[in-house]
This record gives C-alpha cells, structure tokens and sequence, in this order.
C-alpha cells in the first residue's frame, strides 16, 4: 500500500513529515493536476506562474463546468468564512488516492465533500484542500437472475439526481433523504434519514458494499457476504476487519476511515401510488404552541413494537413556520404515507384516510388553515422541503437527538419552555430580519428495529426516538448576518442554551451541529464509540483522515484490544458440508454415511465411499497421496472447479477457524496437501489447458493447477510444437509444481518452470480475484496495457516458486513457451559396482564435469541424473537437448561428443547402456512412471547450495561411498533404496532476465541431493523412515544446513530452513503482510507474517 503512496508523492516532488499544518502550495498543486484525470481549482489568479500550465488546472478567471467559484458556491452560507485555498476535482478511485497522497505528503489541511451541505462546514477547510467528488455521478443498476435489483451510485450524484434516475429508469428505490443538493457520499455515510425511514429503516441500511479508498492510497471493495456473489460473481473471504470497516462507514463514514467512492445498495418496489399531505393550523398564542406539542407527545406515545403497520406507514414532520401568504405564523405538517395498498391512487387513499384522520385528531390548541390529502403517482411522490432553484442554503441550524419519549414528553416544564421561546421568536418578527422554522422528526419505532441489516450499521442515531431542529432564516440574503443568526439573541446557540440543553446530550449525526465541539457529543453510547475508534485505528492508523469531529485515533487504553481478528466458531457439522457442497460446481466428498443427516443431499455430494454424479469418491480423492501420507485423513475434501470455488471454500472455512489445506496433484513428500481432522481443498479437477498466439506469433498457455504432468505433455504434443520446463514425474499437479519452481530435465538449458510463468489468476487471502502479469509480456497476452504497480509485480514474484497457498491461491498459470527440438537425445549408462572406490570415482566424475563455472553451450545442453541404487548398480539417467535437432544423426553425434567427456573418468564396468534421438511424441513414452498406483517410497531431500559442499567436501564423499556401498552388501528386507543428484548449477537461467523475477530458492542453488527407500514387501512405513533417518544423521547433514524447497523434506521444522536466503525471506514477508493480513494461509511452512513494527 505505501509503496503506492510514495510513488505518487515521488511524482509531486513532496516530503511526507508530521508537523503543524502548511500553507497551500500553488506549484505542488499544479504538478498535482498534472496526475489527475480531475481537475485543480485555485482561489488565486496566479495559481500556476512559473509552472507550465496543464489542460486540466483551472484558475479563476477560466470558464467552463467546473470552476472554482463555482464549486465553492455549494456549500452553505453558514461556511462562507471556510473557504479553501484550492479544490481538486476527482474523476475517479484513482484521483482520490492520488489526492490523498499528496495531502498527507504536503502535510496541509484537508476535507472531502460530495455535496457540500455540511451545516457544521466539515466538508471545506480555510487556508486548506478540499477533495471534491462532486463530479462523480454514475449510476447503474444490477438485474440479478433471482430477480432482485441494485443499484450502485457514485459520491458526487445528488439526491434530485438519484430520484430523477431510478424513476425515469427503474421501478424500484430505497431510504433516503428529500433535501436536494445533498450528495451521496455524506448522506449515506450519515446514516440517509428521509421520508422512508418509519416503514423500512435508513438508507445506511440498504448499502450492501462500497468501494472505498482506504487512507493508504489502497483501493478496495466490502460486501455484505450474502449480497457479494450476487453482485461480482465471487465470494470474498470475510474476516471481522471487513465487516467492522463497513459497519463503520454505514452511519459513521464522513471521511473517517476511507472516502467511499461508489455505493452498492439493496432495493424495495416503488409503490406505484403514495399519499401525500400538506396541513396547515394557526397559530392563536403560547398556549396553542403547548397544546399542540402535547397533542403530539399523545399520538407518539405508544411503544415501537406496539405500533401496528398503518402506523409505520405514516411519517409526519410538524414545523412552525411564517405564513408565506399573509400574516402571523402557522404550525405546517407535512406527511407522507406509504400504502400496502397502492395499485390504484383510491385503494392507496383509503387506506392512508383513516390512518392521518387519527393523526389529525390529537392535533389540539390550533385552529385549521388549509391542507389535504392526494394519492400521487411516480414523480409526485417526493415533494421538494426545500426549493431545489435556490442556488444556495441560507438557514443556521442547531439540531438534537431525542434519545427517547421521555427526553421530551415526560420531562417537566421542557415542553413550556420551548413553546415560551418559539412564540416569543414569532411575536418580534421581522424585527429580527430573519425568520424562523422548528421541526420534529420522529422515526422511532421504525421497521429498521426488527431488520437483521440494521444492526450491521453505525448510524448513531438508530437507537434514537427522532430529532429536533431549530433553524433561523435571513429574509434577505444580500445582508445575512451569520454571527447573530448564531450568537445573537434569538439565534441558535440561544436556543441551544435556553431550550435544548435538557433534551438529551448526543448531537444528531446527520446534520452536524455548528457548537458541537467534540465527537463524544457525537457518538453518544460508549460502545459504538470504542468501536469505531478501534475501525479507525486498523484502517488509518497515521490519522490521514483528521478532520473536526471525526473519531479520534484510541488512546493507549484502547491499543491493546484494537485489533479486529477472525471471529472463531465451533467445527463444522455434515449438514454445514451439505450446505456448502450445493453452492458449488465442484463437490464436497467425506468418508463417512448420513453426513447430510436430515438435509436434502444436494446433488454431487457423495456422502459415502462410491463415486457419485461423475464425481470422485473420497477414498479416490485421497489415494492420490504419497502412502507415506496415508494415516493423515481429512474430515472431508473440497473438490473445487473453479476460482469462485476456491472462494466459497475459503469462506467456510475461515468463518469457522478449521485447519485446512490445498493441493492440486497430492505429490508433497512432506505430506503438505493432506492433514487430520482438517479440509481439503483440491483442484484436481480444475484442467483447462489453453494456447493464445500473441501478433508477434509468440505462443503462451494458460494452464489451471490441476493439470498433471502427464496430461500437460499429452496436451502440448497434440495441438502444439511449443512447451516449457517442467518435470517428468506422471502424477505431479502443476499447482505445487510451478508453485514450487518447476525443476526438470529442461532446467540446465532453459531455466526453471517458475522463470516462464509470465501471468497468474489468483484467489487472495481476502477471498479476492485479482489477475496479474509480468509487465512485459501482458500486452501480448490481453491486447492491452494495463496500470501497474509495484505490488503488482511483487505478487506475482511471490508465488513464481514460492506459491505453496502462502499468499494466495493460483487458479491458472499463463506460461511463456519455446520451440519444441524435433529430436531430443535420451538413454541411460548401467554400471556394475564392485567397491566403494567405483562410486568415488563415479562421484568425481560428476563432481569434474560440473567444475568449469562457464561452461560452453552444449555443455548446458546435457541434463544428467546420476544414481546409486539397490543391486549394486549405478546408473547415468541422460537428456541431450541439440542445437541440431533437425534429424535424429546429427542430434545424437552433439550428444555423444559431450558426453565422452563426461564418461571418461568413471572406472566402474559398464553393465549397458541405451542412448538414441527420438521424435517429438516419444521423447517423454518412457520416462513418466505412471502405473496407476500409488508413489510409495520415503525420501529425505538436501539443498546443495554451493559445488563445494560436495565436490571439495572429502568427509562427504568417503562417508557416503562407504555408506552406499555397505548397504549395497547388506540389503534391508522387503526395502530397496536409490540415491541422486540433480546438478543444475552453472545453467542458462543466471543469464535470463527472467530468472530474477522469481522467488524460488533453487535458483540460489547447485543442485539437490536425494535419498529414498521403497517397499517390496509388507514392511511399514516406520521401518522405511527408519533407514532413512540412519541415513540422514549418518550422511545429510554434512552436505548443508538448507533443505530442499521443491520436495520439502519431512523432517524440516521451521520454514528458515527452506527460505535459506534472509533477503528472500524478508521480502516474500513484506508480501504477506500486503495480501493475507490476517494470516488466512497458515499451513506448515508457509512465510509467516512480520512482527507488529517489523
């Protein structure tokens, strides 16, 4: 995430330092325009001297859309001493990290608006910034298949934008407010009370994901889980940290832990008729103000859930108000009911009738004016409180929750002090020169109380019974004295002061006060507050986000307990198998009968041992294992088809906290890809093999990990004449192999499979599919460019060679290939061992032909596999790849040259031998060892890292002569063994510029060192291990302390004996610590995340 900041305050030439906030910098912000897809606005006309100036930074004397003038004019009056030095005009996500970036770099003050209605100014800053997403307005929406609808709209459109939208486009909408101007992005991350909220809750409530940038710069998306797959089509992995990050911004966002850039939200029908009302009463003198406020506390007297439905459906906002027609002062109602009843405009006015008749007969004291009701249609069903032409909103306001009834109703004399203060404030109009309008929004007992999706947001005041409002309006606009509106007798603070101060002592959070002056008369209940404060620690921890108000960051109190972790749960059951198993295209397997219980079995769930539907049998999944992996049987195996798959089965398993692990061809030796009392997630049967030939007539595949190395050559020798490196043993999955850097007979020549990997498809930690390529081959790939950056590359760094699920899960590999040789030499040399003296000699001779560090080109061409095996045998396993390989003679005379020089010093007699040049489709017949059974030897696997750990290394070579030749004399019943180095050292791959944008740790090496017994009798696994262990303390450890990162050996411990190399180590920690934050891919010897302050 910072390395994406840097890059942006790199480009703007900034320092990033912690200190008192600086002036504006006119020069920094025109090379900050220059990045921008947006625009900069400047207060000064000579915003750019000395600066060349780009298209996009207007100063004030430009004309155009978008000016600064004009974006300013939107804030209301009560800000127009906070106006900024400067605007940035965000287009898009990526202006927004770019503007975050650069506040934090020029360490100035800094607001975000969308609107600009702010009555307490949050959204400008004097002597500052402000990021505008004013022009951000897009809005779709989402037919999904189940029928539902949703919508997603951006930051910058309005609400007269939002209303005039959805009905010239949908028949469908959601709770919001009625105000105009206001702007998505404050309205929604303040909680989106309006006209809706008694009958189906907030608005905050209908936000079922967002995309967000995070402080960091970082761009992401949070779904609530059950809406995600229906919206993207995938299935996130949720851990609590995205949970509490979206609970916070549904009620408490305002800028406090991200600026959300776009809303996903829920819908309901829009009713195709409503009642609407306008009702007008005199107002005679202070006692009919009392009476009336009485009348009122009367009608809302009854508990929430006592409440029946016709009630909800009716929102009544009461406000005293100036006669606009003549003299003296009304009480106005304006109400708005929502009808069950509403395909015809009479059946929704016969239901509404009766229900506003008994509003109406509580209201007492006041005599009637004017006013009625009407059924209205579509457009007429959201009436404007406010006139939308008005250019600019004059009023002051205070405004104050109602915790609860009591708060006003039952509390002594307050009613009769507020009706002293309003009459009073009648009577001296318009000495004042300005006029007056109170109101009470009562939204308790809303349906939001018994709605699962309310508790899953942060409005503050959802536990509340409504608000108050008092606000003062100049009569004229021209001579708008903000001061006395505020301060003066009469103003807001009086009122505050006079009447407000016994009501309740939380400010309502949508309209922020202007005397509010600390967040705690914010966020009133403790609970919320700590909570919201550990969000913010997680999410901007350096307080990027700081503004008046906002959460603060926890004092150390709170610091010890403001990591939000992975919520536990008990073990999964056979139903929650059966569950999971129906919402996948692949299948859950497990070993036991009835594991459905009284569940319907979902199709391809075979609870038992026999096959079903097509599917594996779990007995079948799991004999894919090495025998020595046989007595670690997992509770059940994930059979995964696809990417989304992969998801789904991170989710469930995470969300339960069980230990699990993944494989594609189930050949670990170290037994990684199986557990006990555990899941599986298996991608064998995810085989897709695809080939795309790129303009420049370069040929790449796509292969998915389940493909085994005997498919993938199959494959490439029928519909291709490319391939890449890769191994030879038949069963091996391309997952673990390339994964773990792909060492084969190419390598000495080629390089690793790890170094051709130019593409990754992959699930992260958090459950997200991301697609990566190597920058210089993407265009050839997809056609086009996209935008890097580093952490891009880093990632896919990662898991070339060092994949193993530690940061993510690779659903498909995109390999660059070379031409296939129409011939390649192969065969083998046998020879007879007679004495220990035969195999140092055979070991030298080996040791000599590896000696020369730049070796000539057909040199690099031989691959050889030396052996020490049962029988008193040694055997040089040969591959040739030709410079000539047109025909089989000139292919093998290159061969045999080479490989003279090589057999000259072995002393050993040669028993046979069979070399030839064979054809394209019979290079690999022979070879592959796939017999349908099962691998059963037991190996132990070193790391030679240098040639001198062997070759200069005499203790080595005399113990392990002697070791082989005394168990060539005294064979172990029922056991065999052989023994092998695979020398790679000194090959092509140091030279490719490819070989260094991989992590596998072989490419540090010379080569590999292995020992293996196999069974050929009824003897047990622990035997076999115990002449393999005899061997390693005997022999190995002279070799080297590192082992083998391919073939993890069993008896490794810790994963610094695999990741040998400390730079290594610590990069592949740093990536990491990116993508899986919370350490979902914690199996045995994965990189394990940094310490806290590493």
């Amino acid at each position: 995430m910072w390395s994406r900041l840097v890059a942006v305050v790199a480009v703007l030439g900034l320092q990033a330092e912690a200190m008192e906030k600086n002036p504006v910098s006119n020069a920094d912000m025109c090379k900050l325009a220059k990045t921008l897809d947006g625009k900069v606005l400047l207060s000064t006309a000579t915003c750019c001297v000395g600066y060349a100036r780009p298209v996009n930074y207007l100063c004030p004397a430009n004309t155009g859309d978008e000016t600064f003038a004009k974006t300013t004019a939107q804030y209301l009056m009560d800000c127009d001493g906070e106006i900024p030095d400067g605007v940035i005009i965000a287009k898009g996500p990526g202006d927004v990290s770019k503007a975050l970036a650069y506040a934090k770099a020029a360490n100035v003050a800094f607001r975000v608006k969308s609107g600009g209605h702010s009555q307490a100014c949050l959204s400008t800053v004097k002597d500052g910034v402000v990021l505008s997403l004013e022009s951000m307005k897009k809005i779709e929406y989402i037919n999904h298949d189940d029928g539902s609808v949703f919508v997603t709209i951006e930051a910058g459109v309005t609400l007269t934008e939002l209303r005039a939208d959805y009905i010239a486009n949908s028949d469908v909408y959601f709770p919001h407010g009625l105000d105009p101007w206001i702007g998505a992005g404050g309205h929604f991350t303040g909680g989106g009370v309006g006209h809706l909220v008694r009958k189906f809750g907030f608005g905050s409530d209908f936000v079922v994901g967002m995309d967000v940038v995070l402080p960091s710069g970082e761009f992401v998306q949070v779904f609530e889980p059950e809406y995600e797959e229906r919206l993207t089509g995938r299935l996130s992995v949720y851990n609590e940290r995205d949970r509490q990050l979206l609970w916070g911004l549904k009620g408490s966002g305002h800028a406090n832990f991200g600026v959300v850039t776009k809303f996903w939200m829920r819908t309901i029908p829009r009713p195709a008729y409503v009642v609407l009302g306008k009702y007008s009463y005199n107002i005679a003198d202070k006692t009919s103000v009392e009476e009336y406020w009485n009348s009122m506390c009367g009608y809302y007297s009854k508990a929430p859930e006592d409440e029946t439905a016709e009630e909800r459906n009716l929102l009544v906002w009461p406000m005293v108000s100036n006669n606009r027609e003549g003299p003296g002062f009304l009480m106005r109602f304006i109400i708005y009911y929502i009808p069950d009843n509403n395909s015809t405009a009479q059946g929704a006015l016969d239901e509404a009738t009766p229900v506003v008749n008994a509003f109406l007969t509580h209201v007492n004291g006041l005599t009637y004016h004017s006013g009625g009701i009407e059924a209205v249609a579509e457009s007429g069903q959201f009436p404007n409180l406010v006139d939308p032409s008005v250019s600019r909103y004059a009023p002051t306001c205070v405004s104050r929750i109602v915790p609860s009834r009591e708060d006003v109703c039952n509390r002594d004399g307050w009613i009769g002090k507020f009706a002293d203060f309003i009459y009073d404030e009648i009577s001296l109009f318009p000495s004042r020169g300005t006029t007056l309008f109170t109101y009470f929004d009562k939204w308790g007992g809303a349906a939001s109380l018994n709605d699962a999706n309310f508790e899953r947001t942060s409005v503050n005041t959802r536990n509340a019974y409504g608000t108050i409002q008092f606000c003062r309006i100049p009569l004229n606009v021209a001579t708008r004295d903000t001061n006395a509106m505020i301060n003066g007798e009469g103003g807001t603070k009086d009122f505050n002061d006079s009447v407000l101060a016994d009501v309740g002592n939380g400010w309502y959070l949508n309209f922020l006060d202007t005397l509010a002056t600390e967040p705690e008369q914010i966020y009133t209940e403790p609970a919320v507050y700590q909570r919201l404060q550990k969000v913010k620690n997680v999410y901007d921890p350096t307080n990027v986000l700081d503004r008046p108000l906002g959460v603060p960051l926890p004092g150390s109190e709170f610091l010890a307990d403001s990591t939000l972790a992975l919520v536990g749960a008990s073990a999964p059951t056979g139903q929650d198998y059966c569950k999971l198993s129906g919402t996948l295209e692949g299948a859950v397997l497990m070993p036991v009968m009835g594991c459905c219980g009284t569940s319907a079995v979902p199709p391809g769930f075979p609870c038992t041992a026999d096959p079903a539907n097509g599917n594996l049998s779990y007995a079948e999944s799991h004999n894919r294992v090495l025998v020595d992996c046989d007595d670690l049987k997992p509770n059940a195996v994930i059979i995964a088809r696809s990417a989304l798959d992969v998801t789904k089965s991170l989710k469930f398993i995470k969300e339960r906290d069980i230990d699990y692990r993944i494989r594609s061809g189930a050949h670990s030796q170290s037994c990684a890809s199986t557990c006990s009392n555990c899941v599986v997630i298996s991608l064998e049967k995810m085989k897709g093999i695809d080939y795309v030939t790129s303009d420049t007539g370069a040929t790449f595949m796509g292969v998915e990990p389940g493909v085994v190395l005997k498919e993938l050559i199959a494959d490439y020798q029928d519909h291709s004449d490319v391939y890449f490196p890769h191994g030879l043993d038949a069963p091996v999955g391309l997952g673990g192999h390339l994964g773990g850097g792909a060492v084969g007979y190419l390598t000495r020549k080629f390089g690793f499979g790890a170094d051709f990997i130019v593409g990754v498809e992959l699930v992260l930690g958090n459950g997200k599919f991301v697609q990566v390529y190597d920058q210089d081959y993407e265009e050839q790939l997809l056609g086009y460019r996209r935008a890097h950056n580093d952490e891009d590359q880093d990632l896919l760094w990662a898991v070339k060679g060092n994949a193993h699920a530690n940061v993510g899960v690779v659903t498909r590999y995109w390999m660059r290939t070379i031409p296939r040789p129409s011939y390649m030499v192969k065969g083998f040399y046998l020879f007879g061992v007679q004495s220990a003296v035969h195999l140092r000699s055979f070991w030298g001779s080996v040791c000599k032909f590896y000696s020369v560090s730049d070796e000539s080109p057909k040199a690099k061409n031989l691959i050889i596999w030396p052996f020490v095996r049962s029988g008193n045998q040694l055997m040089l396993q040969v591959f040739y790849l030709p410079d000539r390989n047109d025909t089989a003679s000139g292919a093998l005379a290159e061969a045999e040259e080479v490989l003279h020089e090589f057999l000259v010093g072995v002393t050993a007699p040669l028993i046979t031998q069979s070399i030839q040049a064979v054809p394209d489709k019979m290079q690999f017949a022979d070879i592959l060892n796939d017999q349908g059974g099962r691998t059963t030897y037991s190996c132990t696997s070193r790391l030679v890292r240098k040639r001198e750990d062997v070759c200069d290394n005499w203790s080595f070579l005399d113990s392990f002569a002697d070791r082989m030749w005394y168990e060539m004399v005294n064979p172990v019943v029922d056991q065999t063994f052989f023994a092998y180095f695979d020398p790679w050292g000194s090959a092509a791959t140091t030279n490719d510029p490819d070989f260094v944008k991989s992590s596998f740790m072989g490419r540090h090496a010379w080569g590999t060192f292995q020992y293996c017994r196999t069974p050929v009798g009824a003897v047990t696994r622990e035997a076999l291990w115990a002449t393999v262990d005899t061997f390693d303390s005997l022999i190995a450890s002279q070799i080297s302390d590192s082992w083998y990162v391919n073939f993890q050996d069993r008896t490794t411990t810790n994963r610094s004996q695999v990741l040998f190399v400390p730079e290594v180590n610590e990069r592949l920690q740093t990536i990491k610590a990116k993508y899986d934050t919370t350490g979902v891919f914690s199996s045995p010897l994965t990189v394990t995340l940094p310490e806290r302050g590493w």
